[in-house]
């Protein structure tokens, strides 16, 4: 019986400093977090933490700053997500054909996907500068435009770059998530198909989006959460300006925590925006259980 026990209570045991790890890093903050938005601590008022309820809750709702930050988020997610499953679907076809050099591409496609983002935001902010940035020669080059474009300082311009940059990152993981679920498709669909007289358009069409639903709607899932909590790129490229042009709900919040201090009303807007992002992530959830 103690044999037995041991025995069962062994691979618990090897993942307990994992569960505590994870105890530790994950769930203690948001709980911290939780409770702290219940209360009205502001670091720069040196006064007695006081219990206030859902009072911050309801200056949320009513901060109009908040709300739209909210639907900008909302608005970009849905954007990015257009584009990077077009443009990845895209990509992952292209690299599932015999060409030249096939390995090779698909590891260079890999390499947005794996700088950091705060480094990438660094090499775009560049890239974008108004003065002696790239992209503006680049399209002098080919005639696109006669003077310089200010990128990250006009409202419309900023926004967009935003928005490309993010796509920029996002494409790989997209495009190699579906070359695998390309490739896990068994090539006799496309031989009975081709038996058949369809063409490869209508094979496109009928097999290889049909058998990559499953596999599309979890990186979409998982892409959306990612690319709406996305801040280090917004920080560092334009700081959420200019003025609250691409100014994302993480980056309000961390405004909020780490420039104006106010900790209580920063955690019930990270609390907010995790109610938010709760409804995508039951739906990967209940999607994982089935498959």
């Amino acid at each position: 019986m103690k044999r037995r026990l041991k025995t069962g209570m062994a691979p618990y045991l090897f993942l307990l400093p994992c569960a505590i790890l994870i105890l530790v890093v994950l769930i203690y903050p948001v709980f911290s977090g939780l409770v702290n938005s219940f209360y009205n601590e502001n670091l720069i008022r040196p006064i007695a933490k006081e219990f206030v309820g859902f009072e911050n809750y309801g200056k949320l709702l009513k901060d109009s700053m908040f709300l739209d930050a909210l639907g900008r988020s909302v608005v970009w997610t849905i954007v990015i997500l257009i584009f990077e499953m077009i443009l990845g679907l895209l990509f992952a076809v292209m690299l599932n054909k015999d060409i030249y050099c096939k390995k090779l591409f698909r590891c260079l496609v890999l390499i947005p996907w794996v700088i950091p983002n705060a480094i990438a935001g660094i090499i775009w902010k560049w890239f974008l500068n108004e003065s002696f940035g790239m992209m503006n020669y680049l399209l002098k080059q080919i005639g696109l435009i006669n003077h310089n474009l200010a990128w990250l300082s006009d409202e419309k311009l900023a926004a967009a770059s935003v928005v490309m940059v993010i796509i920029w990152k996002s494409i790989p993981f997209v495009a190699i998530t579906l070359l695998a679920g390309i490739q896990a498709i068994p090539s006799d669909l496309y031989e009975a198909a081709k038996v058949d007289g369809a063409k490869e358009s209508q094979c496109f069409r009928f097999i290889t989006i049909p058998m990559l639903q499953n596999i599309m709607l979890i990186t979409a899932i998982l892409t959306s959460i990612w690319n709406f909590n996305q801040l280090e790129i917004i920080q560092v490229v334009t700081k959420g300006g200019p003025g609250e042009a691409t100014l994302s709900l993480p980056v309000y919040i961390y405004r909020l925590f780490m420039q104006t201090f106010q900790t209580s009303y920063a955690s019930a807007a990270a609390v907010m925006m995790m109610i938010v992002l709760i409804i995508p992530c039951i739906i990967y959830v209940r999607k994982l259980l089935k498959e």
